[in-house]
């Protein structure tokens, strides 16, 4: 049966193939979903800037109009003086940017034509000008925004905004009227930088294209697709898919303005949107096979590696189990060293087991044969290091007193109390250890001579501050004598007798203080 077990190789290629290819199929579907959610945030915010510019284009057509108001107020027109009033209005033009797009005409309800900056003041000029759709600036007296149409004296296509002009405030005696080409509104299209292969287009009310991005010449005046007419007569807004004059397929949004009734269309090239999501999923499809090919031959060799690290530790737990010395050689996999170093320990600490437990029972400190342990681990890494190490030896000034007075179940108390001070006095990194009766050590990591002494003095206070046990209040101290390495010696036992040597000399000379070993 165990040879029928599937092996650790197996089971890392079927682990990569069971992560890599669901996760896969999930990030195809994630990315389809997304890009549909992603189509329709694109268009969603493309709806807001054929908004955003439309109200370009109403702010540049309100402008116009805005001056044409107020150069109607022109005294020059009541003083039928039009040669001033010429003047007035090339300074107009001037003020307006891309003046060269605009021209400015003067029309009476004849449709004589009094000035036209496109022409020197004094040319003839047509004397029945008809703009088309401008004779409602006479019948309404309203400012009023003409279809594309041909001019008489440019002989382009234009458009044109009219405003009515009352001189005694009764009826419409002149409209002034501000021809626009084309050629100014592509500008503003222009200027919005749409990213590159989207197409951009402006209609009138009629639906006919006033300009365009791309091929503007070609198409200007022409009326829109009739797919795209139909969409502008039913709504205000919309996005649907269709095709260009181009041949060209585009998802298209376009919203109305309010003002001129003019409609703003922008179109992205279907193919762009769908390629970019065949150019994803290529990738993924070939990032997944690339991906699942490596991992499994990754798989393939570190499960060959893990199984024969595993094969090593074999041997070493065999014998273990026969109470052996156990060596483990290095296995090259952190968890089998690891493993491997765990069965060297518990090797060691069968064959210690029985002579030495690591801590005192009464106080739970570490004992004697921890403490030396310890220190003896810690003068190594000393030495690797250069670094320095101190040593507490503490044995208590009173103590035996207390023992044979109130016996010895409060002397246990006392003891755990004082270990405890101990304790809490010392940093995280010392280990205090209860040495027997009533001494204690304290190793010190990384501490000198002078740092040991400090710390001896302030165990010193807190030890023989008055202890309250069972009603009683009682008083002991300490008396320390301090070791350091390595200027008191280089192993523990010299370190340990070097600090009971200046131990009992804190002794002799009161007890209570702390001595350092010379």
């Amino acid at each position: 049966m165990t040879k029928r077990a599937p092996t650790i190789r197996s089971k890392l290629v079927l682990l990569v193939t069971a992560c890599v290819l669901p996760a896969s199929l999930m990030a195809v579907v994630l990315i389809t979903h997304d890009y549909q959610r992603t189509r329709e945030l694109l268009l969603n915010n493309l709806l807001g800037t054929a908004r955003a510019m439309v109200s370009v284009v109403d702010r540049d057509m309100t402008s116009i109009e805005s001056s044409l108001v107020a150069l109607g107020t022109s005294p020059h027109l009541t003083n039928h003086n039009y040669r001033a009033f010429y003047h007035q209005a090339q300074s107009v033009l001037k003020i307006q940017a891309d003046q060269g797009d605009i021209n400015i005409a003067l029309l009476d309800r004849s449709g004589k034509q009094y000035i036209n900056t496109r022409r020197p003041f004094g040319t003839p000029l047509p004397s029945s000008s008809r703009f088309k759709g401008i004779e409602a600036v006479f019948d309404t007296g309203k400012p009023v925004i003409s279809e594309l149409f041909v001019g008489e004296v440019t002989r382009r296509p234009l458009l044109v905004i009219g405003v009515p002009i009352s001189l005694q405030g009764t009826k419409v005696d002149y409209s002034l009227n501000a021809g626009i080409f084309p050629e100014r509104f592509q500008k503003l299209l222009l200027q919005q930088k749409l990213p590159e292969g989207w197409i951009a287009a402006i209609f009138d009310g009629n639906g006919n294209i006033i300009a365009r991005t791309r091929d503007m010449q070609r198409y200007v005046g022409k009326p829109g697709t009739p797919e795209m007419r139909q969409r502008m007569s039913s709504a205000n807004e919309d996005t649907f898919v269709s095709t260009t004059y181009d041949g060209v397929r585009v998802h298209t949004v376009f919203s109305r303005s309010s003002i001129s009734n003019w409609s703003l269309a922008i179109g992205i090239p279907t193919q762009s949107i769908s390629d970019e999501l065949r150019y994803t999923l290529f990738w993924l499809v070939f990032a997944t096979l690339a991906l699942l090919a490596s991992s499994l031959t990754a798989a393939w060799l570190i499960g060959g590696r893990i199984a024969e690290s595993i094969r090593g530790l074999t041997g070493p737990a065999l014998a273990l189990g026969s109470g052996e010395v156990v060596v483990v050689p290095p296995l090259h996999l952190r968890e089998a060293d690891e493993v491997g170093g765990s069965l060297v320990k518990v090797s060691e600490m069968l064959h210690r087991a029985q002579h030495q437990a690591n801590h005192d029972v009464l106080t739970g400190l570490a004992n004697r044969a921890l403490f030396n342990e310890i220190v003896n681990q810690q003068l190594l890494l000393c030495e690797r290091n250069l670094t320095t190490l101190a040593i507490l030896y503490i044995d208590l000034d009173g103590f035996k007193a207390i023992n044979d007075c109130h016996g010895h179940e409060t002397g246990d108390k006392l003891l755990c109390n004082v270990a405890a001070r101990l304790k809490g006095g010392s940093r995280n990194s010392d280990v205090v250890a209860r040495l027997g009766g009533d001494e204690f050590a304290v190793v010190m990591v990384g501490a000198s001579m002078h740092d040991g002494v400090l710390v001896g003095e302030k165990l010193v206070e807190s030890v023989s501050a008055p202890y309250l046990i069972d009603g009683l209040e009682l008083n002991v101290s300490a008396s320390i004598g301090v070791s350091a390495y390595p200027d008191s010696g280089v192993t523990s036992d010299a370190l340990l007798s070097r600090a009971d040597v200046a131990m009992y000399r804190a002794k002799e000379m009161g007890r209570s203080r702390v001595a350092a070993a010379t």
